[in-house]
């Protein structure tokens, strides 16, 4: 185990090095000129900045201290060519300091001699880990992406999103905990856009727009007065509770156009603030109090008309990041049908309760108008407008729901 501990600071701890290729590099160096020869020259580039392209294109780093080496060969008195032989990790880079009156075509045989300097340099192919261990069968990396165990033909990899094992006859397990990050979309995942998805929660009040109808006969008591669409305000609540989910069109550097889109649970709670009930005729719904043994009229403390849905929402929305004032901004629309209603009524002096059920001549389906804003630090904002009325047309009197407040969760 303390091996292993070990093992995993030291890749978290060291540098993440170069990669390594396992060809070797031979290049030749104008020793007058001091040019690479061979191969496309520019004579814009100095010889560093020409051996730091040919060291990149294999995969290697020309370090300070080797190109120190290279300078010191360069400058040497010796009348013949001189040579540099340097270990990069399984590569192994052969240079030749050439005489410039030497023929550039000319071939040579380059010699290793016993003090030459080395450099040693460890690390796998990708330049993402430290190789801690490596002879060809076994072979052990850490590094920031992960643990990597080789024994023969059989690999054992862990990393953030999991173990992955392979054996021997090329057979794969991988073992995944959490979120699989290799699925998460890197532009998704750098921009932090506003996410709408998920269950929230809606609440609010409602209110109801529109006129009673203008009574033509005078009887008592009247099926519709001008107070009877007058409501509590505070009290005439609007709960919603939405399970949403989003789709990308079109994305920018900064923000995203995505269709919200799921499926919610409504409920209108209008309170009157009078003692005239709704109530379904043979012919149409209208408003009545209810009537004592006398003939009096009895007072409320509450009145209250419940309307249930179930709704599909549809949000064109534009998203932001979650670090901007305004991170979430839409106008869509909802189709709705209705499951249930019922009045709820409690005498003030008795406080008796009376709950009673029907469809009151209501809109079966219902459509309108649904905006969303998603401000930062501060709760969700929301408004519903409803675009056909709250009772069948001739059946009722036409008025208008609509509900606003604020979106948690």
């Amino acid at each position: 185990m303390r091996t292993l501990i070990f093992i995993i600071l030291l890749g978290l701890t060291q540098p993440l090095l170069g990669n390594n290729n396992p060809d070797s590099l031979l290049l030749k160096i104008d020793k007058r000129n001091q040019t690479l020869l061979g191969g496309n020259q520019d004579t814009k580039k100095t010889l560093r900045e020409e051996l730091e392209k040919v060291f990149q294109s294999k995969g290697l780093v020309l370090t300070d201290s080797l190109w120190q080496n290279i300078r010191t060969v360069i400058k040497t008195d010796s009348e013949g060519d001189s040579s540099l032989s340097v270990q990069i990790g399984n590569s192994k880079v052969k240079i030749g300091v050439i005489k410039s009156d030497a023929p550039r075509q000319k071939t040579f045989k380059m010699s290793y001699p016993s003090d030459e300097k080395k450099i040693n340099v460890t690390n796998d192919s990708l330049g993402k880990s430290l190789v801690i261990h490596s002879d060809g069968k076994e072979e052990v990396r850490v590094g920031w992406n992960g643990i990597h165990v080789k024994d023969g033909k059989e690999e054992v990899h862990v990393d953030w999103n999991g173990v992955q094992v392979k054996e021997a006859n090329g057979e794969e397990t991988k073992v995944i905990w959490g979120r699989d990050s290799t699925k998460v979309h890197p532009k998704e995942k750098n921009l932090n856009l506003f996410q709408r998805k998920g269950m929230n929660l809606y609440l609010g009040l409602n209110g109801l727009s529109g006129t009673m109808p203008e009574q033509v006969v005078a009887i008592y008591p009247a099926p519709f007065l001008a107070t009877d669409s007058e409501l509590k305000p505070t009290s005439s609540r609007y709960v919603s509770l939405e399970f949403a989910r989003s789709a990308t069109i079109a994305r920018g550097k900064k923000s995203a156009f995505k269709l919200g889109y799921g499926i919610s649970f409504d409920w209108y709670n209008f309170m009157f603030d009078h003692n005239r009930v709704v109530n379904k005729t043979a012919t149409a719904t209208n408003f009545q109090p209810i009537l004592d043994a006398q003939g009096k009229e009895t007072l409320l403390n509450k009145n209250k008309l419940t309307v249930s849905y179930i709704t599909l929402p549809i949000m064109p929305h534009f998203a932001f990041s979650k670090q901007s004032a305004i991170q979430m901004l839409g106008i869509g629309g909802y189709v709705s049908y209705r499951l249930d209603s019922w009045t709820k009524t409690v005498e003030e002096k008795s406080e008796d309760l009376v709950r009673t059920n029907a469809n009151f001549n209501l809109t079966q389906v219902r459509f309108g108008l649904k905006a969303e804003v998603a401000l930062r630090h501060f709760p969700d904002l929301f408004f519903n407008y409803d675009l056909t009325p709250l009772f069948e047309k001739g059946n009722g009197p036409q008025l208008t729901g609509f509900s606003f407040g604020i979106k948690l969760l």
